[in-house]
């Protein structure tokens, strides 16, 4: 049925999809290149933060590379269920960034918890009481401003990890060619016995009425969101990089 996309949104998504390596190698460079003043603090930020982002880009090209925004014809269910396991990838590596960035936050401030205790590894979060109230009050803006994002994350963060895994379905019927499907597939099953040269031809009918259609969701009951997930990848990233440097800037305020 033709492409999804239209050819000036394909172009955008491709330039996007080009623009995320060297977007990891200007970040990472500067989370190298600083100065750390504890160990630990240097290994959240160069094998914690930067080593998740690097994660990052690989999935995003391989999910292009797996289910082009240009593609036609339906996919393959192996490239599919392969793209499908490298988003879930990508999810819980994104969050698992935001945990390394407010690691280093804490390691290299020295954040105490009540009375001058040691935070638990349950109390360090950029959300976090005793790591959000020694953040400046510019950060905290900023965090702000990205809640909706951030709940969107977490939506998909926490039904992958504790209830339905997101997923991307095989194709869509489109509505105009709902009915003539419908008739189509009670056709092919309705008569036992059927010559299997006419159930592959009515099968194969029934496959030019469908689209694939780059979405991604969870769970059907709880109404999850269908999000097109090229433009996910992409935001999701693009997002990730800005809550790097905007902690740089925090580091050295």
């Amino acid at each position: 049925m033709g492409c999804y996309f239209s050819a000036q949104r394909i172009a955008e998504l491709m330039q996007g999809r080009n623009e995320v390596r060297p977007q990891y190698r200007k970040l990472s460079g500067k989370f190298f290149a600083r100065q750390y003043k504890t160990n630990r603090g240097a290994e959240f930020a160069k094998h914690g933060f930067c080593r998740r982002m690097e994660t990052l880009v690989h999935i995003t090209e391989n999910v292009f590379d797996l289910l082009p925004p240009d593609l036609e014809a339906i996919p393959d269910r192996d490239d599919v269920v392969s793209a499908t396991v490298a988003i879930q990838a990508f999810t819980l590596n994104a969050f698992g960034c935001l945990d390394n960035l407010a690691w280093i936050w804490v390691l290299e401030k020295d954040v105490k918890g009540k009375g001058g205790a040691e935070l638990l590894p349950t109390e360090v979060g950029l959300g976090k009481k005793y790591v959000r109230k020694s953040l400046t009050d510019a950060f905290r803006k900023y965090l702000d401003s990205r809640q909706d994002w951030l709940a969107n994350l977490i939506d998909f963060r926490d039904s992958l990890a504790h209830r339905i895994p997101l997923f991307i379905p095989p194709y869509v019927v489109p509505a105009p060619n709902i009915e003539k499907y419908k008739a189509l597939d009670a056709a092919a099953f309705g008569e036992p016995g059927r010559d299997p040269v006419e159930y592959e031809r009515l099968k194969a009918e029934q496959k030019a009425l469908v689209q694939f259609v780059p979405g991604m969701t969870h769970s059907i009951y709880e109404k999850a969101p269908d999000v097109e997930f090229h433009s996910q990848l992409l935001n999701d990233y693009v997002t990730l990089d800005e809550y790097g440097w905007t902690l740089l800037e925090e580091l050295d305020r």
